[in-house]
């Protein structure tokens, strides 16, 4: 709870939430027996009754998901960059058709999709906030950059469940073990520990996400005391 009378979940109650998800997600599709396992999220929206639709939703891409807290027109593009209205509604989740294109966007579609799954799923336990007006949800395109101080409480409640949603602690301590990365990582680094982060690496295209969102996960999740990626990269570009 926050000081403007609107009730933020804490981090907590997010896990929570995420877990009673999970619960659902692997008792209907994850086998009984296995090694190890990852989150789909489309086939996780589709379970909990939603689903993922592709469009050009800006002409430059800049916006990488949308949804809605209930049924409106809104603008989408064709091929051409032709504005086209599209009727969204709260059971559907829309993805910039562009990541598509590219493996090496797997993970940032797949991060998007649990998003926008997460504001619905949001939506659903805080009925009396989101309920009284329609509202859309956007995701927009990110840069590696440092963490910075939290300016929208929604989209970071957003961020923090989808994270919780496609890496819970099992699959990703199972992850671990099968990767050879033992039960805690002292250091993530490209440069002072090149085996290892390739063994991150691989462990990162096989749960099917980008590398800084499983790094920030297994930090969260204190299974990583140091994470030089984002420092590494800041330095590639010239960042100071």
């Amino acid at each position: 709870m926050r000081g403007d009378n609107i009730h933020y979940l804490s981090r907590e109650q997010l896990e929570q939430i995420a877990d009673g998800v999970i619960h659902q997600y692997k008792a209907a599709v994850v086998p009984e027996q296995h090694l190890c396992y990852n989150v789909d999220p489309t086939e996780l929206a589709s379970l909990l009754g939603y689903t993922v639709d592709y469009q050009y939703l800006t002409k430059d891409g800049s916006v990488l998901g949308k949804t809605a807290s209930g049924r409106m027109w809104i603008t989408v593009f064709d091929s051409d960059k032709t504005e086209m209205l599209y009727e969204l509604d709260d059971r559907t989740i829309l993805i910039e058709k562009r990541l598509l294109f590219s493996p090496r966007n797997v993970g940032r579609k797949n991060f998007t999709i649990a998003h926008e799954l997460a504001h619905q799923i949001i939506n659903r336990n805080l009925p009396e906030q989101y309920g009284v007006e329609c509202r859309v949800f956007c995701d927009y395109r990110r840069s590696v950059k440092p963490r910075k101080k939290v300016v929208d409480w929604h989209e970071w409640q957003a961020d923090a469940l989808a994270a919780s949603l496609l890496l819970p602690k099992d699959a990703v301590t199972d992850a671990m073990f099968m990767f050879g990365l033992g039960e805690k990582l002292k250091v993530l680094s490209r440069k002072y520990s090149q085996y290892k982060y390739e063994c991150f690496c691989n462990m990162a295209d096989y749960l099917q996400v980008s590398r800084t969102a499983l790094a920030y996960r297994m930090e969260r999740l204190g299974l990583l005391e140091r994470n030089l990626l984002v420092e590494e990269a800041l330095k590639r570009k010239g960042v100071a």
